[in-house]
This record gives C-alpha cells, structure tokens and sequence, in this order.
C-alpha cells in the first residue's frame, strides 16, 4: 500500500513539475507578448466559419491590428441599421486589402507593422469625407486573410449584406491565382478552399487525429505559448509542403519566363492552369450579378504584384523581388506573368458588358520612388495611400456622384416617413 502511495506521490509531483514548468513558460511568453505586440490574450486573429471557411474574430486586438465588434477591422463599431445620410463602402479582398505586414523581415530594414490608420479603405474614407462632406462616409475593412473571390461571396450572401451597403470594393487576384496553379488535374474554386482538412476534423470528428485537432484549437485560443509554436511549426511545415508541390523546379533569374523553359511534364501543368483563368471571371461576375440583385454597386480591382511593377524600386524592393523569384521557381513566375494580364484582359471586357467597374491596380505605384511594396504583394503605407487615390479616381466621375444622390434620396424619403407620422397623430 505504501508503495502504491508512494509511486502515486511521486507522478504527482513530477505532474504539478511539468505544470508549473509550462506554467512559468506561459507566463514568460505573455510577458514577451505584451511589450512585442501589445496584449497577451492567445485569440488567434481568425476562427472557422461554417459559410466562408473562417472569418476575422471579433474583437481581436494587438498594438498594430484591431477588430471591432463585428470582426471587422476597423477601430469604431458598425451598426447593422446605415446611420442617416451614409454612404456605406465595405473593402473586400485577402491579406493585402486586409493589411498585412511584409513577410520577410529579414530581407528588409525598414520593417514595420501596419496599423489600422494606414490601411487603404481608411485613407479613402478620409479622401470621400474630405472632398464630398455632404455626406457622411463609412468604408469598412471586411478582408480576411487568404481569401478568395468565392468566399467574399458567401461573406456577402451570409454577413454584409444585412448591413444595407451602397457599394463593395474587391481587391483580388493573388489568393486566386495561386490556387488556379494548383497541379491537380481538376480545379475548382469552392473545392480548393484552404483548410479543408482542419475544418472537417473539427465539425466532423471520427478519430484520433481528431481530437488532436479540437486540442490543440483549444490551446491555441487559450494559450499563447502554443499558439506561439503552432505559428512556427505551420509555416515550417507550409513551406516544406509548397517545395514539395513544386519539386524540382528550378529558382527564376530570367526577366521573363517561356513555356519551353519549363519541363514537359510541367508545361503541361501550366497549359492546364491557364485553361482555368476563365473561373476568375465567372466568380467575379457571380459577385456583380448577387450584388446587383441588393442593389449594391460593385468596384473589382486587381491587385498589384511586385514582379510585374515598373515603379522605381528602392533597395528592399530589389532584394524583395529577387526573392520572389528565387523562390517562386519557373512554372510559378511563367503563370504569374501569363495569367494576370489575361484575367486583367478579361475582367475589363466583363465589366463593360455587364456594367461594373474594374479597375486595375498594377500601374497605381509605378510614379513613387518611395517604397511601396512590403513582399511580392502586400503594401507599405504609402503603398496603401497610392492605391486609395487610385480607387477613388476611378469612383470620381460617375459611382461617387450616384452614391451621392442615393444617399440623398434615402434621407429625404426617411424625413418625408418622419413627417407623415407626425401628422397622423
């Protein structure tokens, strides 16, 4: 019996050791975490989504990034119900149009985060608000990291809409493309979402592995130590699966890369990839035509790359863009630079046949000698200002002046309900 007791003491105590010792690592790192990037809550910045996949969680906060209430990522609360004389803009679009900092920091002594007020739907509200006061502007960032056209789709159908905007902004085209290069033989849009896997673990557990999953998504919301090695072992883990995916294709130092640069094997590959450039279009137009139907106006953009930029890159710059290359490999630089001017070609047919604005971004940054990109595609800044100016240039001449007058004509009709009850008393 005492022998029994004394092995049961002796786990105990090597247990609460254990806990305490990660206790102690907790505390550490929560520590670290407050004076790195101002809070030490674990929530991750995302949580899983029945419609779209994930969203932005509310009310995530650190020192650079704020979500409100709604998960939007902006600094005031949006009210479901559009305050009088409102003209309501929600900015759609994957981690560049959310906001994210450059990826390599190594690579740059510049660095820095991004904050809230230096996003681009917040330096074109100020432009709306500063150069047509009267109205009362909202442009609210609704991005989401890795997001797709499809999935700002089901954002729309699921969330946005319900908050009466006059019009949507996208700003796409990375997150497309990189999934249109997949090298499976068949490709479609809602099937090739990111995460598949995690997500069916988790709604749908049957096995161990499974509840490994729903572990560990707990402790990654409740502890920021393992959340902190999550971080580390998925972006190891990401970049050992992408070379894998793209095994054997040598780096890119051409300016420009042909077919027949490619391997066989790959140029049949990339002749498949191309063929799939058509679905951009069509899941653009679903979003005009589903927008169309809440009488909402729509503003597609095609974001801007690093490797196709003829602005005067600065140091960093140079060094981001031969990383870029180096590590996109052939088959990636030879889709990049043959798929974006065809969705560029096509998006501008399609917005004239069915009658919404696209606008493409590429030429947005080529005046500035200051640095504007942060990696291949995400923004410093002053990047973000450029392509706000850019966007309402293309709004100025015939969208502004509309949502003007709709504004206008909601606020006297809202006065003319006001005046009517009034007189009936």
């Amino acid at each position: 019996m005492r022998k029994a007791l004394r092995i049961i003491a002796i786990c105990a105590f090597n247990i609460a050791l254990v806990a305490l010792f990660f206790g102690a690592l907790e505390w550490v790192v929560r520590r670290v975490q407050i004076k790195r990037i101002g809070t030490d809550k674990p929530l991750p910045s995302s949580r899983m989504d029945r419609w779209t996949g994930w969203q932005n969680t509310p009310n995530y906060g650190r020192v650079d990034i704020r979500h409100n209430g709604q998960g939007f990522r902006r600094d005031s609360e949006v009210s479901r119900e559009k305050p009088p004389n409102t003209v309501r803009i929600f900015f759609l679009g994957g981690s560049a149009a959310y906001g994210c900092e450059g990826l390599f920091p190594e690579l740059d002594p510049e660095w820095k985060r991004i904050d809230n007020t230096e996003l681009i739907d917040n330096y074109l509200e100020k432009l709306l608000a500063s150069r047509h006061p009267e109205r009362k502007w909202e442009v609210i960032n609704a991005a989401t990291n890795e997001f797709r056209l499809h999935q700002h789709l089901m954002l729309i159908h699921s969330k946005l809409a319900a908050y009466s905007p006059d019009a949507i902004i996208l700003m796409d085209g990375h997150n497309d493309m990189s999934g249109m290069m997949t090298p499976q033989a068949d490709y479609q849009a809602f099937e090739g979402t990111p995460h598949e896997a995690e997500f069916r673990e988790l709604v749908s557990p049957k096995s161990l592995r499974s509840l490994l999953y729903i572990n560990a998504t707990w402790l990654r919301h409740n502890s920021m130590l393992f959340a902190g090695i999550m971080r580390r072992a998925q972006h190891r883990v990401f970049g050992e699966h992408e070379e894998d995916i793209f095994k054997g294709d040598p780096g890119n130092s051409k300016e420009r890369v042909t077919l027949s640069d490619l391997s066989p094997p790959r140029q049949e590959q990339a002749k498949r990839a191309l063929g799939r450039v058509g679905q951009y279009t069509t899941m653009a137009e679903r979003v005009h035509h589903a927008l169309r139907f809440e009488g909402i106006e729509t503003i597609h953009t095609l974001q801007p790359e690093l490797m196709f930029s003829r602005k005067p890159l600065t140091r960093v710059e140079v060094a981001l863009l031969d990383h870029t290359r180096a590590t996109n490999g052939r088959y990636v630089d030879y889709l990049y630079e043959n798929m974006r001017p065809e969705i560029s070609r096509r998006m501008t047919a399609s917005a004239q046949a069915n009658a919404y604005t696209f606008v493409d971004l590429q030429d947005a940054l080529d005046t500035t000698a200051k640095k504007a990109f942060t990696d291949y595609c995400h923004l410093s800044s002053h990047g973000n200002e450029l392509l706000a100016g850019r966007i309402y240039e293309a709004m100025r001449g015939k969208l502004i002046p509309q949502l003007v007058a709709k504004a206008g004509a909601g606020e006297q009709s809202r006065e003319a309900a006001t005046g009517a009850s009034i007189a009936s008393r």
